[in-house]
C-alpha cells in the first residue's frame, strides 16, 4: 500500500472522528472529506464519481417524499397513542408498545424519521403521565435500530448491502427479519428488568389518558387513505422487484412521483421540506471516500490481512465480520463502516473461495445491531439525545453506553446462534 492508501485512511480517520466529536456535521464532514481527497487526486474526480450508489440515493429520496406525505395526514401519531391507551397506562405493557411500534415503523420507514415521528409523543404522555421519559426514550432509539434492521429500507447499512450484494426486499425479510423479532422480544425483557423501578405507574394513570383524544391527531382522512394505498402499492413493489427487473429506487422514486401527482397538497413543498438533502450529500460523500480506500488499494490490504488471520476459516470468517462489525459500528458510523466492508466482503469471499452472501448477512446483522451501542453509532440515536436534552431530560453518552452495550451483546449472541445454525455446514 502506497502513501496515497494512508492519506487515504488519514482523511476518512478525521472526519469520522470530527462527526464523533460534534465538531462538524456528517453531511460537511464528509463533503471536505470526499473534495480534499479529490482535489490532491488521491482519487481522481472522473473515477471517483462512479463510486456513488444512485440506487441508494433514489431510494431514500422517494421514501422520504412517501414518508412526508404519509406524516401530513398523522397517522404515526395516531397508531402511537391509540396502542399506548390501549395499554391502560400499565408500565411494562407501555413500554413494550412504545418498543413493537417503534420496531414496526421503522422495519418501513427510516429510524430517524421514525424516531422524530415517535419521541414527542413519548415526551407529552410521560408528562401526562408523570413517568420519567429517559427509559422510554432510549428503549424506542434501541427499537427503532432493531426494527430497521428487519428489511431492505429500514435501516441505512441494509440499503448498501443489499444494492451492493443485489439482494431483494424479499431476502431480507426471509433472512433477518426471524433475527430481528427474536432481538426484540428478548430486548423488551431484559428491558423490562432494567427500567423496573422507572415505569411504575399509579392508579390516576387511567383517568390521564382519558384525556387524551387520539382521533384529533388525524388530520386528513382523504389524505391518509390515498398515501397508504400508494405505501402499499410501493411496498409491493420492493417484494416484486426482482420478478419485474426494477431496481427498488426506481419504484421508489416512481411511487413519490405518483403519489406528489395525484395528491394535491397545500402548505410547504415536500420536496423542499422532507427530503433530508444533508444525509444525501453525506451518503454520496461517503461513497467517494470509500471510493477512495478501495482505489488506494486499503480495501484489498484489509481483505488479505483478515483472510490471513483467519486462514482458511469459512464459518469463522462469518462470526468475525459479525463481532468486528458490531463493536465498530458501535463508536463508528453503521453506514460508513458498511460502505467500507461491502468492498471488503468479496474480496475475503475470493482469498477464502467461499460464496459471500453469509459474510454480507453477518455485515448487514453486525451494522444494524452494533449502532445500538452508543449515540455515536446509529444517526437514530444522536436524534434522541437531542431531542432529549431540548425536552429538559439530560441523556448522557455513558448512561446510554450502559443500556446499549447490553442489548448489543445480546443481539449479537442470537446472531452468532442463528448465523452457526444457518451455515454450519460450510467448510
Amino acid at each position: 500500500m502506497e502513501i496515497q492508501g494512508f492519506i487515504a485512511i488519514f482523511v476518512f480517520i478525521a472526519t469520522i472522528y470530527c462527526i464523533a466529536r460534534g465538531y462538524l456535521t456528517r453531511a460537511t464532514a464528509t463533503l471536505m472529506g470526499a473534495s480534499t481527497l479529490m482535489f490532491f487526486r488521491i482519487i481522481p474526480s472522473e473515477i471517483a464519481f462512479h463510486f456513488i450508489d444512485f440506487n441508494t440515493l433514489g431510494l431514500l429520496i422517494g421514501m422520504m417524499i412517501i414518508v412526508g406525505v404519509l406524516s401530513r395526514s398523522g397517522l404515526f401519531q395516531y397508531v402511537a397513542v391509540k396502542a399506548i391507551k390501549f395499554t391502560g397506562g400499565k408500565g411494562y405493557l407501555l413500554l413494550a408498545a412504545i418498543l413493537f411500534i417503534t420496531a414496526l415503523l421503522s422495519a418501513f420507514l427510516d429510524n430517524v424519521t421514525t424516531v422524530l415521528l415517535i419521541s414527542p409523543i413519548i415526551l407529552s404522555l410521560t408528562d401526562l403521565l408523570g413517568m420519567n421519559p429517559v427509559p422510554f426514550l432510549v428503549s424506542e432509539a434501541l427499537a427503532s435500530n432493531i426494527g430497521g434492521a428487519a428489511t431492505l429500507i429500514g435501516d441505512p447499512p441494509n440499503i448498501i448491502v443489499g444494492s451492493f450484494a443485489k439482494l431483494s426486499f424479499l431476502d431480507f425479510i426471509i433472512n433477518m427479519s426471524p433475527v430481528a423479532l427474536l432481538i426484540l422480544l428478548i430486548t423488551a425483557v431484559l428491558l423490562g428488568w432494567l427500567f423496573r423501578k422507572d415505569i411504575f405507574t399509579n392508579s390516576a394513570v387511567k383517568e390521564r389518558l382519558a384525556d387524551v383524544d387520539e382521533t384529533r391527531l388525524i388530520k386528513d382522512p382523504a389524505l391518509l387513505k390515498r398515501s397508504l394505498i400508494a405505501m402499499g402499492a410501493v411496498l409491493a413493489g420492493f417484494m416484486l422487484h426482482h420478478v419485474l427487473n426494477l431496481e427498488a429506487s426506481v419504484i421508489a422514486l416512481f411511487g413519490a412521483g405518483l403519489l406528489l401527482t395525484v395528491i394535491p397538497l397545500s402548505g410547504p413543498d415536500v420536496i423542499h421540506t422532507d427530503i433530508e438533502w444533508p444525509t444525501l450529500v453525506f451518503f454520496a460523500s461517503l461513497f467517494i471516500m470509500v471510493g477512495a480506500l478501495k482505489e488506494t488499494g486499503v480495501i484489498v490490504a484489509m481483505a488479505d490481512g483478515l483472510s490471513h488471520v483467519l486462514k482458511g476459516h469459512k464459518l469463522l470468517s462469518i462470526i468475525v465480520i459479525l463481532w468486528v462489525s458490531g463493536f465498530a459500528s458501535i463508536f463508528i458510523n453503521p453506514v460508513a463502516f458498511c460502505a467500507i466492508f461491502v468492498q471488503v466482503v468479496p474480496e475475503l469471499s475470493s482469498a477464502l473461495s467461499m460464496d459471500s452472501t453469509p459474510l454480507f448477512w453477518a455485515l448487514a446483522m453486525g451494522a444494524c445491531f452494533g449502532g445500538n451501542g452508543s449515540y455515536l453509532g446509529a444517526t437514530a440515536n444522536a436524534v434522541l439525545a437531542d431531542l432529549a436534552e431540548k425536552g429538559g431530560h439530560g441523556l448522557s453518552f455513558s448512561y446510554f453506553l450502559r443500556i446499549g452495550l447490553k442489548v448489543v451483546f445480546l443481539s449479537l449472541t442470537i446472531c452468532t446462534v442463528y448465523l452457526l445454525i444457518r451455515y454450519r455446514n460450510i467448510i
